[in-house]
C-alpha cells in the first residue's frame, strides 16, 4: 500500500519569519549559496508580511515574500524545503500570492530568476516550474544582479471572481471545526456577546459557506450567547450621497416618492455577504427598526441589544453599539479587518470631531400607519482612518488577538477597549 502524500497548509502573510526564513534558505545551498544575498531576503521577510506553508505541527516549511509594485506584484522569494519539493507546496504557495494579488487589483505578476544565459541544472528546473504556472520570459538583464544574468517571467492576471476565486486563494477546504478552533483562539467563549464582522472570500474557500461560520459562532457562544452583525440597507438612504453607483438627479426625487417603507423582514441588506444573510435568515434572528443602519441579533439578549434604535444615533448614544460597549462585547473580525469595523463608529460618536460633522439623512419608513419619507440629522460618519486606528491601538496596547485561518485571519478584541482608545485617537488625528 502507498504510503499518503504529506499535507502542508498554507498560512496568510505574517510579520516575523526572519528564522523560518534562514532555516529554510540554509537547506537550498545549490539555490541560496551567497551569504550577503541571503541575509537581504531574511531581513526582507522579517520586516514585510510573508506567506508561509506549514506541516501537520505548525513548522514552516517554505515561505513566499510578495512584493508590490506600482502596477504589479513581485514573487521577491520563494523557497521550499528540498523534502518537500514535489508535494505541490510551491505551487500552493503561489497561487495563494496570485489569488491576494488579484483581489487587490494587481493585473501583472513578475518573478526574477537566474537567466538562461548562465547555464545551471537547477534554475533551469526553477524556470520549468514558472512557466508551468503560466509565468512567459520577459527580458533577461545583465545589470540588475551583480555577475549573473536576471531574467523577468511575467503572467498577467485571470481575474477569478466567487467561488473560483475563493478556491484558487485557499490551501485546503476551511471546515467548521478549524472555524470554531479560531474563535476560541481570538477569544471568544461560552456565554459571549460578540458583534462580528465577516468575509468568506478573504478567508478562502469554506466548506458549508456562511452556514458553517453561523453555526461554528453558536458551537462555540452556546445558548449563553449572543451575536449581533451589522445588516446595512444603504439604498433606503439619501439618493443625493448615493455613490456605488450614482444615479442621475432626474431620480432623486422619484426615489424618495416611491422607495418603499423599510421592513425589518423584507428589506434586503446592501453588500453585507454571505454569513450575514445566512444569520439573518434563522427564525430566532431579530432586525433594529433603523431604515439604512440596522443590526440583526440572535441569543438571550437580542432584543435588549437592538430595540430601541433612534433615525438620529445610527451608531450613537442609544444604539445597538452603545449597549453592545456597556456590556464589553468582543469584536470578531472574520477574514476583515478594523476598516470593515462598525463598532468604531461608536468611538467616532463620542468625539469633538462629531459634534462638527452633522448632516441631514433621508429615508423610507412607516409613520403612524402611512410609508413616508424621512428626514433627520446624524453624523457624517467616515471610516477612511479606521485601518490606522485599529494598528495604532494594537500597538499601543497589544489589545487585539490575531489568529490565521485559510487564506486570512480572524481578528478578536474588547469593543470597550478599542473604542475608549479610539475617541483620543481620533480627537488627536481628525483636525477638521
Amino acid at each position: 500500500m502507498a504510503a499518503s502524500s504529506p499535507q502542508a497548509r498554507i498560512v496568510a502573510p505574517q510579520l516575523g519569519l526572519a528564522a523560518s526564513c534562514r532555516a529554510v534558505l540554509d537547506a537550498l545551498p545549490s539555490w541560496f549559496g551567497i551569504p550577503e544575498s541571503n541575509d537581504e531576503y531574511v531581513s526582507f521577510v522579517q520586516t514585510h508580511p510573508t506567506w508561509s506553508a506549514v506541516d501537520d505541527k505548525g513548522a514552516v516549511i517554505g515561505v513566499l515574500a510578495p512584493m508590490r509594485h506600482a502596477a504589479s506584484a513581485e514573487i521577491y522569494l520563494i523557497a521550499v524545503l528540498p523534502e518537500w519539493h514535489r508535494h505541490g507546496v510551491g505551487r500552493s504557495l503561489v497561487a495563494a500570492f496570485e489569488a491576494a494579488a488579484a483581489a487587490d487589483g494587481v493585473r501583472l505578476l513578475q518573478v526574477k530568476t537566474l537567466g538562461p544565459s548562465h547555464p545551471d541544472e537547477g534554475y533551469a528546473r526553477t524556470r520549468s516550474f514558472y512557466e508551468a504556472l503560466g509565468y512567459a520570459p520577459l527580458e533577461e538583464f545583465h545589470d540588475l544582479w551583480p555577475d549573473n544574468p536576471a531574467l523577468i517571467m511575467v503572467k498577467p492576471v485571470l481575474v477569478a471572481t466567487g467561488e473560483a476565486a475563493a478556491v484558487a486563494r485557499t490551501g485546503a477546504p476551511i471546515t467548521r471545526a478549524m472555524v470554531v478552533a479560531a474563535l476560541r483562539d481570538a477569544g471568544l467563549r461560552r456565554g459571549s456577546v460578540a458583534i462580528v464582522h465577516s468575509s468568506l472570500s478573504r478567508l478562502g474557500w469554506v466548506l458549508g459557506g456562511g452556514q458553517a461560520v453561523v453555526e461554528a459562532l453558536w458551537e462555540v457562544t452556546g445558548t449563553e450567547g449572543t451575536i449581533v452583525m451589522p445588516s446595512l440597507s444603504s439604498d433606503w438612504s439619501e439618493p443625493s450621497r448615493w455613490e456605488w453607483p450614482p444615479v442621475p438627479e432626474a431620480w432623486w426625487q422619484t426615489i424618495r416618492h416611491e422607495m418603499p417603507a423599510y421592513d425589518a423582514a423584507l428589506t434586503p441588506m446592501t453588500h453585507m455577504g454571505e454569513v450575514v444573510e445566512c444569520f439573518r435568515h434563522h427564525p430566532a434572528t431579530v432586525r433594529s427598526p433603523h431604515p439604512a443602519d440596522s443590526f440583526v441579533a440572535n441569543g438571550p439578549l437580542a432584543h435588549q441589544l437592538l430595540h430601541p434604535h433612534a433615525l438620529g444615533s445610527a451608531f450613537g448614544a442609544g444604539s445597538p453599539l452603545a449597549r453592545l460597549y456597556e456590556r464589553d462585547a468582543q469584536i470578531v473580525l472574520l477574514g476583515v479587518g478594523h476598516g470593515n469595523s462598525t463598532s468604531l463608529h461608536l468611538a467616532e460618536s463620542r468625539t469633538r470631531w462629531a459634534s462638527r460633522h452633522v448632516i441631514p439623512y433621508g429615508t423610507a419608513m412607516m409613520v403612524d400607519g402611512e410609508r413616508r419619507w424621512v428626514v433627520y440629522d446624524d453624523i457624517d460618519y467616515d471610516s477612511d482612518d479606521f485601518v490606522a486606528l485599529g494598528a495604532a491601538f494594537a500597538a499601543a496596547t497589544g489589545g487585539e488577538t490575531r489568529v490565521p485561518l485559510g487564506a486570512g485571519e480572524i481578528i478578536g478584541c474588547s469593543m470597550r477597549e478599542i473604542v475608549d482608545f479610539g475617541i483620543g485617537w481620533l480627537d488627536a488625528t481628525r483636525q477638521s
